[in-house]
């Protein structure tokens, strides 16, 4: 055997070893999100046969929110998780799940299996935070040395970055620019070193000095996109909105898929004023949340509505309308958000009938809601229908007597809604209760003094 041979079988030794100790002595535990039977006997074979790992190390899925359900039970357990999605699964794109996972469960470690995938797809999936690609069929080895990569850099410099990162999240700064500044003396063109090294500038507030590590990274790796996703958000931080835009667009240009960057583009483009270019980016947003998942389109059109509801409450109205009428028959109660946001932008057009409307719509979901039935008083209220209104606050008190603590201003609103409708003496206690949560509160203390 070659020398080459022997040290090529000693390095996939260490590969073999991380990930049986990851198993076996990290706690680890592998979720995996297919229908792919020859995949799932890969992972089987490999793990139990090839690894010699004994126990139980993984757990297939068919759906969603079984993938959900079970990333959290196993990390309540303490589990250190590898999770495995098929790029499409049932006929859906899958980039939503990322999204979500990454978001909700960051230290998860996300593998995409595929046999392939597009290059816009490929490059949001890989923004979105997948750790890494498996493309179908694989051989063992070669799934091997991905996992292994996957769960721990096998470089020194690798494994300095994770460290330093590490440190950033702990907000000891200086620390990470410390790591940082060696892993550069080593190697002094390496981007993602020069981004660890911006962040922590970043979080000195040394922006000048930030502003120089994500250039220097940019121009080290041109087709990366953190860079310009670092001096974007530079940018807006200093509050220099027209040169965050001009990396937010370049971004789309080279990722175009990501929705969450089209929302970004959008609101920025709204607080120019700049209303067309905003609907052009929202609706951009919108036809690709809709290929990913349908529960995504209320939660995208609640953001859109959010950059116009004090700008234009009417043109929140048309895209929070768009989102229910995409649901069809099937609302369900991820939708009363969606409902409740409607009937905000209608009530400040002064269509308070029209919302009364919608939020009865949205008890059809949820009929114990205490939120929308105390919305629909406020809204009865702003008609000057006061004993239409202090009904309905009666019905929240059934479903929740604590409901007037939330805040002064809930309690406030009821204590006046009750004084409009003649009943003193409820008018009396809520607008006391708010007083108890806020002892200045004028507004209280002035209805009081009428009674």
């Amino acid at each position: 055997m070659s020398m080459e041979s022997v040290l090529a079988k000693m390095e996939f030794r260490k590969f073999e070893a991380s990930i049986v100790d990851f198993f076996s002595k990290k706690n680890g535990y592998a979720i995996v999100l297919t229908e792919d039977t020859n995949f799932t006997a890969l992972l089987r074979q490999t793990l139990n046969k090839h690894l010699g790992l004994r126990n139980k190390c993984f757990s297939q899925v068919s759906t969603v929110e079984e993938t959900i359900k079970q990333i959290r039970k196993e990390l309540a357990a303490g589990k250190k998780l590898l999770v495995f999605i098929e790029r499409i699964h049932r006929d859906k794109e899958m980039a939503f799940l990322v999204r979500k996972i990454k978001k909700d469960y960051s230290k998860c470690k996300v593998f995409i299996t595929m046999t392939e995938a597009p290059r816009e797809q490929f490059i949001l999936l890989h923004e979105l935070g997948a750790d890494n690609f498996i493309t179908k069929p694989i051989a063992i080895n070669t799934f091997i040395e991905k996992v292994a990569h996957s769960i721990k850099p096998q470089g020194k410099l690798g494994q300095l970055i994770d460290i330093a990162k590490t440190m950033l999240e702990q907000g000891a700064y200086e620390d990470a620019a410390n790591v940082a500044r060696t892993v550069l003396n080593a190697k002094p063109d390496l981007s993602s070193a020069m981004l660890v090294m911006g962040d922590a500038y970043k979080g000195l507030k040394k922006y000048e000095q930030a502003h120089k590590c994500y250039l220097g990274a940019g121009d080290s790796a041109p087709l990366f996109l953190d860079p310009l996703k670092k001096l974007a958000d530079l940018y807006g931080v200093a509050g220099v909105k027209k040169r965050q835009l001009d990396c937010l667009t370049k971004l789309d240009k080279m990722s175009p898929l990501n929705v969450e960057r089209k929302l970004d583009i959008g609101h920025i483009y709204v607080e120019l004023g700049n209303y067309v270019s905003a609907d052009v980016y929202f609706e951009g947003a919108l036809r690709q949340a809709n290929k990913e998942a349908l529960d995504y389109v209320g939660n995208v059109s609640q953001q859109i509505a959010s950059a116009y509801e004090k700008r234009d409450p009417a043109r929140a109205e048309q895209y929070l309308r768009k989102a229910l009428r995409a649901k069809g028959d099937n609302l369900d109660k991820g939708d009363v958000d969606t409902f409740n946001s409607l009937g905000i932008v209608l009530r400040k057009q002064g269509k308070w009938r029209q919302a009364i409307q919608e939020y009865k719509r949205a008890l059809q979901i949820s009929r114990r809601d205490e939120n929308l039935y105390y919305n629909i008083a406020v809204a009865s209220a702003e008609g000057k229908e006061f004993e239409q209104a202090a009904a309905y606050l009666r019905k929240v008190i059934q479903l929740n007597e604590n409901f007037v603590r939330t805040e002064p201003a809930v309690a406030y609103n009821m204590g006046l809604i009750f004084f409009r409708a003649s009943d003193l003496d409820m008018a009396k206690m809520h607008l006391q209760i708010c007083l108890s949560l806020d002892p200045n509160h004028a507004s209280a203390k002035k209805v009081l003094s009428l009674m």
